[in-house]
């Protein structure tokens, strides 16, 4: 019955309405892209429960369907890997990778792990 997939339909439509928000924001910004942390705290240490857990930054890719890419930006407490997230438009990964390809060679964060062989 359709009042029990009301839910869905409720849904689907705020889905949208954030698609479109998004969108006239970066419109009215006149961006291409967002770039931001890809987690706003790094992970607890095993057995810590009074440090902030932190949250999931990479909250506009998923709930919009619009692109983003996470690339390494470096490491917190000296080994700790950390992200940047791009978002992008609709359609817009050609962009993106263009974005991140080019902050990745400026930086040169990626460390592969000590445990993987170096490729030939």
């Amino acid at each position: 019955p359709l009042a029990e997939n009301q839910w869905c339909i409720q849904a689907a439509e705020n889905t949208r309405r954030l698609r479109d928000a998004v969108q006239k924001a970066m419109d009215d910004a006149r961006v291409d892209a967002l770039v931001y942390p890809t987690w706003a705290f790094p992970p607890r240490l095993i057995g810590d429960l009074n440090t902030p857990h932190g949250n999931n930054s990479p909250r506009l890719s998923p709930p919009t369907g619009f692109p983003a890419i996470t690339v390494p930006m470096g490491f917190v407490h000296g080994t700790l890997p950390v992200g940047l997230q791009v978002f992008g438009r609709a359609w817009s990964e050609p962009t993106l990778i263009k974005i991140v390809y080019a902050y990745e060679q400026a930086t040169r964060h990626r460390r592969p792990p000590a445990s993987t062989p170096p490729l030939p």
